[in-house]
């Protein structure tokens, strides 16, 4: 029996030993569980404590976004400069060329903005149409804008070597023009069918990578394109944030004046310049949202390093603003927030609670209006046009000289001057157009927000008198869109001292004043 009996106990013993085990696992993993359960809480409550635009009501307002990259084939023309000894490209920037489409709506009207790697947006007419009729998006209310880059493709007699046949590179270079318009389009229809709700506002920072680039000659000579540190520059930064109603950035727009030039006639890659760096530094601060790049009026705004053949020089530069984009953008608050008092906690001091609560959703009202204006022509006086001859006939003598020296660089310098005069007095002597030149302006309010947008290359002040003048809080101003008009736009006060801009643009002295004064009157239209 005793041994019947100890071996009952031991029996009794070890299950009660093994459930004792049991038990303390479980009470293990039920402590395990609580103290997870506690510590997800305030992680779940800490939105709650810091609202965002998921806790806001709906705005009203969608936006869809989409982008397709339009590199062009190594190789394509590359003649973007009177000085290169190159045709065809060599390479690939790794910033890849772009096309990214955002479309707006509030329900009852839609808006369709493209952001497109290319030096104008000439031609690109056809992929407005088509978007057009694909989406039901009134052609005035699709606009293109150029990022200005001076590395994309491109083929002109004017430029790049003398006496080559160009013949040879027309072919690709149109075959890759119509495939960039059903890449467009097709970037307007996809982005219009993500359109999603969510909340948009702006804010103001300053970009650094710009300089006036009217270099102003000692001598006689006119204003040549380079650094001006003395001429005005216009460094305010304008940046649209887009966020999902799930809080997330959806669309970051940037707005800024710097000409595409970072990479000049040494280069022979295909490249954005520095637009695809600062694109490619502001996404990687906001996974999953789209940057886009709208040129600002850049007539007389240059990069404040430049014409170089190093890809490194433009990426730099484009690094520097893209984080200065980013942040300006993560200081934006889609919705309204304000510090609320919630009571107190007594902590090591005494604490006042003033979590961030949403009041709303900002404004979301939509207005458009757009004009065509009437400026005066330039016209040219027969004491220009001898002068300019007589420009030409020196350059013709150097062209000689140049020859006889036997340097190769001397004759293509001789012949690069040449051909630019040339072409000029050809454009002189056209017949003046009867009546007064036009150019298209439009408006595009978003609640506090207002795009305005032209063709053409405007100088900084125009730009930069618009903007203060804007009853808006932010305002963008963009150049080089689609629409009537385009070249040189520029201030009245620069045309004494000539250059470059000056001897292209078609408008008279008093164009620029002009458009300011519309724009200005256009905005009552968008109140």
């Amino acid at each position: 029996m005793f041994f019947l009996r100890t071996a009952w106990e031991n029996k009794v013993s070890h299950y009660s030993i093994r459930n004792q085990r049991l038990n303390q696992k479980a009470i293990c993993i039920l402590g395990l569980m609580i103290i997870i359960f506690y510590l997800s809480v305030p992680l779940s409550r800490g939105d709650l404590i810091e609202d965002g635009p998921k806790d806001a009501d709906p705005s009203g307002l969608f936006a869809g976004t989409a982008r397709v990259n339009i590199t062009p084939p190594a190789g394509i023309a590359h003649m973007n400069w009177g000085s290169q000894t190159h045709i065809q490209s060599s390479g690939i920037d790794p910033a890849g060329m772009l096309a990214t489409a955002l479309v707006i709506s509030n329900g009852k009207q839609k808006f369709a903005m493209v952001d497109v790697d290319r030096l104008y947006v000439d031609g690109l007419n056809p992929a407005i149409e088509h978007a057009s009729k694909l989406t039901g998006i009134p052609k005035n209310h699709i606009r293109i804008g150029a990022s200005h880059t001076h590395s994309g493709p491109f083929l002109s007699a004017e430029k790049g070597p003398d006496g080559i046949d160009l013949s040879q590179y027309q072919r690709v270079l149109q075959d890759h023009h119509a495939k960039l318009t059903d890449k467009i389009v097709d970037v307007i229809v996809e982005a219009n069918s993500n359109l999603r709700p969510v909340h948009l506002f702006g804010g103001r920072g300053t970009g650094t990578i710009n300089i006036n680039r009217r270099f102003r000659a000692k001598s006689t000579n006119p204003p040549a394109v380079g650094r001006n540190p003395k001429g005005f520059v216009d460094r305010e930064l304008v940046v649209i944030r887009i966020d999902g109603k799930d809080g997330k950035p959806y669309a970051i727009l940037a707005n800024f004046q710097c000409h595409g030039t970072v990479l000049g006639y040494e280069n022979k890659f295909i490249s954005p310049d520095w637009i695809g760096m600062t694109r490619k530094v502001v996404e990687k601060a906001f996974p999953g949202a789209l940057c886009l790049f709208f040129q600002g009026a850049a007539g007389n705004q240059g990069p404040i390093e430049g014409f170089t053949g190093d890809l490194r020089v433009a990426h730099r530069l484009g690094s520097i603003l893209g984080h200065q984009v980013a942040a300006t953008a993560l200081g934006i608050e889609t919705v309204k927030r304000i510090p609320t008092f919630e009571g107190f906690v007594e902590s090591t001091a005494y604490q006042a609670k003033q979590y961030w609560r949403t009041k709303g959703p900002r404004s979301a009202k939509i207005k458009f209006a757009s004009k065509i204006i009437q400026v005066p022509r330039r016209k040219y006086t027969p004491g220009e046009l001898t002068k300019m001859e007589n420009r030409i006939f020196n350059s013709k003598r150097r062209v000689k000289l140049a020859k006889k020296e036997n340097d190769p660089w001397k004759q293509h310098q001789a012949s690069a001057q040449l051909r630019r005069f040339s072409f000029l007095l050809k454009q002189w002597k056209q017949p003046t157009k009867a009546g007064p030149a036009r150019i298209e302006i439009q408006i595009l309010r978003i609640g506090d927000v207002a795009i305005v947008a032209m063709p053409g290359e405007p100088f900084a002040e125009i730009g930069a008198t618009i903007k203060k003048a804007s009853p808006f809080k932010f305002t963008f101003f963009c150049g080089y869109s689609s629409g009537v008009g385009g070249d040189y736009l520029p201030i009245k006060s620069e045309y004494q001292h000539g250059g470059y801009e000056i001897e292209r643009t078609p408008y008279g002295r008093r164009a620029a004043e002009i458009l300011i004064s519309e724009v200005i009157n256009l905005f009552k239209e968008v109140q």
